[in-house]
């Protein structure tokens, strides 16, 4: 996810700084957000939100002002410093009155967490779900037992929460962890692409889940009618519904293309009767992607070997290189409008896998680890 494990340690600061804030609790309402830039000599610094709105806020000599160490939640680690040592860049929550304009805040207080700080979290956050973190299809759900069957390839895991675990869920159109929601266990659904972070079993058949995200994205099979590199967009024919599709290439949208050797020992290996274990997987187009962080995590599919791993590894892939009548998979946002969809992860190179196999698209996306773009996880 970008940004918000970082800052979560500060977002629960707001009640024990209120004393000091001297704003009185019912009237009182935080921010959070990314310092773009800082004005001292005014008392003034200009933030991004994080549902992107541009925010004036002022301050005065009695804001109080801390730069809390990473991962710390007690404000006395927090060290008092002044408007001018902030930076655009650095992370901040804004505590003040509820303001009439939500786009002006006069600040009681500013927590701020530096840049540098911020990545450092990121990166260890990355490099935890690359190490404990897995992505799979939801293929059964137990309400009773509150358990979650996933395919991660030719891997199959029971995903148990506990109370402690926490839960998110994307948006129809974005993949992006900032646009995630609070979810709920039952909000899952069969079909669905899910991210886990948490430890295996010795037998690694179960995984004790400590973050879960959830999502419904589409993977589609399809062929290249037009390319515009300048806005973006790709028009496709979905090979499955036979209908055209919009889709949009973000900057961080991850694009691949397998190399005719790949592609070969792919289709011979997804081929029926010959690749991993496809029992039990949902039907061909379900699933997508989740995640927590930008971390990668979670088997490939597949036998001998993580092909997830193995296209991470492929160089990434400009639009200007696809042109009409390229076969391509893709995972893509659900989208609101059903004709116009997000790329979150985009295969070229695949002619040979959607002819060896109907389910390739289903078995190889769903294995792709799903972290290979900008804040599609954590």
């Amino acid at each position: 996810m970008k940004y918000l494990n970082a800052i979560a340690a500060i977002l629960v600061l707001g009640a024990a700084i209120s004393a000091s804030a001297q704003t009185p609790p019912t009237n009182r309402s935080q921010l959070s957000g990314t310092v773009t830039s800082v004005n001292a000599d005014a008392k003034q610094l200009a933030i991004k939100s994080d549902k992107g709105e541009d925010v004036a806020v002022t301050t005065t000599d009695r804001t109080l002002i801390l730069r809390i160490p990473p991962g710390e939640t007690d404000p006395k680690k927090g060290t008092k410093i002044a408007l001018s040592t902030l930076a655009a860049g650095d992370r901040a929550v804004v505590i003040g009155p509820t303001p009439a304009d939500p786009k002006t805040w006069a600040a009681t207080a500013v927590l701020v967490m530096s840049k540098s700080d911020v990545a450092s979290l990121q990166q260890k956050d990355q490099d935890d779900w690359k190490k404990r973190g897995t992505t799979g299809t939801v293929t059964a759900i137990d309400p009773a037992a509150k358990t979650v069957t996933i395919k991660a390839g030719a891997h199959t895991f029971a995903v148990q929460p506990s109370d402690k675990t926490t839960f998110h869920r994307y948006s129809l159109d974005s993949a992006r962890f900032s646009d995630a929601k609070p979810s709920t266990f039952a909000e899952i659904k069969t079909g669905d692409q899910l991210r886990v972070l948490g430890e295996k079993s010795g037998d690694g058949t179960s995984i004790q889940a400590e973050k879960i995200v959830s999502g419904s994205f589409r993977q589609i099979a399809a062929t290249i009618t037009a390319v515009n590199p300048a806005t973006g967009e790709l028009t496709v024919k979905d090979l499955s519904t036979k209908k055209p599709l919009t889709i949009k290439v973000e900057p961080d949208s991850t694009m691949r293309k397998l190399p005719a050797q790949a592609a070969a020992m792919l289709a011979r290996r997804y081929a029926p009767g010959r690749g991993g274990d496809t029992a039990g997987a949902p039907p061909a187009g379900a699933g997508g992607r989740g995640g927590m962080g930008d971390g990668r995590g979670g088997a490939g599919g597949g036998r001998g070997g993580d092909v997830g791993q193995m296209l991470d590894n492929l160089p990434a892939m400009p639009i200007s290189d696809l042109k009409p009548g390229d076969a391509i998979m893709v995972s893509t946002t659900q989208g609101s409008d059903p004709g116009r969809v997000t790329a979150i992860m985009l295969l070229a190179g695949v002619e040979p896998l959607l002819t060896a196999s109907p389910t390739a698209t289903r078995d190889i996306m769903s294995g792709w680890n799903l972290g290979g773009g900008g804040d599609s996880g954590q």
